[in-house]
């Protein structure tokens, strides 16, 4: 007699599908700190400090590792997004949640990947100092690309959901914002315009390594854009957290709101800094650091408060 094929067991356990999206943090993680050991050790960093090639390595992991922390916090942020995202099922606001999900994704994918693309081209300019120039460009394009094409994903994702609950900006939000992205805006053309040389549009003897017509057109608008949608977003979901029903509903997606509030307001403060004070390849301990400590709180505690909001929002779905 032949036995009877037992039905395969296809539940998914949260468990394993959050380790699944966690595992991608741990390869990059290693990875990274693999290189910080094996890659050669800048000369200029150990001569201005006094450093032996092992205490370079030391202060390099250290430097770094606030950021590593950031990668695990944006990992496990989409990984609790997305698993509320998947309980919405065909709910109306189920598609712009998984928009707010996939650009969380785009920046924890992405945050880590320019950082192994930097220290790789870093190392290759500090062998040779003619590269320095190809490696501040392209890692300056990267730096740009990946928060413009994330700010307008969630921003897209956060509009729908303004839509749905039909938020409109008042007159004086409309101010407020444009307010807003009128200083921002000011002091980043102010502080990077005095980098520039602009006697000859098309000379690049500056810190960027580009002429000052391909800088305005290709990095400050473009970065002006991604941070107005990144403004944008921040109001809609918050505005949106003020409309929906229910108080242990409203609590979590006021909490989420704060998250991705938080998120874009470090992201946005550490391309700023970057931008403003031009990369130089190398580690400098001085006040930008400090400033971009800062600014890792406000990612870490806005993944954190992401994560939160997530993880209460999906109980409430599976009540």
């Amino acid at each position: 007699m032949a036995k009877a094929n037992k039905p395969s067991l296809e539940v998914k356990n949260p468990e394993q599908t959050t380790l699944s999206l966690i595992k991608p943090f741990i390869g990059v993680a290693v990875l990274y700190v693999a290189l910080i050991c094996l890659l050669p050790a800048n000369n200029i960093v150990m001569d201005n400090y006094n450093l032996t090639s092992g205490q370079y390595r030391i202060l390099f992991f250290l430097v770094q590792l606030p950021y590593i922390i950031i990668w695990f916090t944006a990992f496990y942020g989409y990984s609790s997004l997305q698993k509320y995202t998947t309980s919405l099922k065909r709910s109306p606001e189920s598609e712009d949640f998984r928009l707010i999900a996939k650009g969380v994704k785009y920046l924890a994918f992405g945050m880590p990947l320019i950082s192994l693309i930097a220290i790789c081209l870093n190392s290759i300019s500090n062998m040779n100092q003619s590269f320095t120039p190809i490696a501040i460009i392209t890692i300056n394009y990267l730096s740009l690309l990946v928060p413009l094409i994330a700010y307008t994903t969630i921003r897209k994702g956060t509009h729908g959901l303004a839509d749905r609950a039909k938020v409109k900006f008042s007159i004086a939000d409309t101010r407020s914002i444009m307010f807003t992205l009128v200083i921002i805006g000011v002091a980043y053309c102010y502080f990077t315009f005095r980098k520039l040389n602009l006697d000859s549009l098309g000379a690049s003897d500056n810190p960027y390594y580009l002429p000052a017509w391909l800088m305005i057109s290709t990095v400050l608008i473009p970065y002006l854009f991604a941070w107005f949608s990144g403004l944008l977003a921040a109001y809609e979901i918050v505005l949106y957290s003020r409309q929906v029903q229910g108080v242990l509903y409203r609590q979590s997606m006021r909490l989420l709101s704060l998250g991705i509030v938080g998120v874009i307001a470090g992201g946005v403060g550490l391309q700023y800094l970057r931008t403003v004070l031009p990369r130089t390849g190398y580690i400098t301990i001085n006040n930008g650091l400090v400033w971009s400590y800062i600014f890792y709180v406000f990612l870490a505690v806005g993944f954190s408060l992401l994560i939160l909001g997530a993880i209460r929002l999906k109980r409430i779905e599976d009540v």
